[in-house]
């Protein structure tokens, strides 16, 4: 998929995280992410379509949690859509994402969008 076709900001950030299905935890690392969704390395043998959890710690006590779906697998990389999230999660996945994109912006604009649409 071509940069033009997406329509979230992504960030390059590789933040060392895990992936829980059922209760199995699989540590993962993020190549990049965005409101929507993540790209991961180490979660390769995860099946399309399924169900998980992306826990991403900030610091001491502090993490982003995210309901979610596997969406793809491409070699090393597996492409995880998000599905929800609490209030705090959201909070510090946005902020996250502004604070590494290009154009912080451009992060609120597309939270907008969707709200529009809705």
């Amino acid at each position: 998929m071509s940069k033009e076709q997406r329509r979230r900001t992504r960030i390059h950030a590789g933040f060392e995280a895990y992936v829980t299905v059922d209760d199995v935890v699989i540590p993962v690392e993020t190549r990049n992410l965005s409101l929507k969704g993540a790209l991961l390395t180490g979660c390769e043998d995860c099946p399309i379509g399924t169900n998980c959890e992306l826990h991403l710690p900030l610091s001491s006590g502090v993490r982003i949690v995210v309901d979610g779906e596997i969406l793809r697998t491409k070699g090393k990389e597996t492409a995880m859509v998000f599905k929800g999230m609490d209030e705090l999660s959201f909070t510090f996945l946005h902020r996250l994402v502004q604070l590494n994109a290009k154009e912080p912006d451009a992060v609120d604009d597309e939270i907008l969008q969707d709200l529009n649409t809705l």
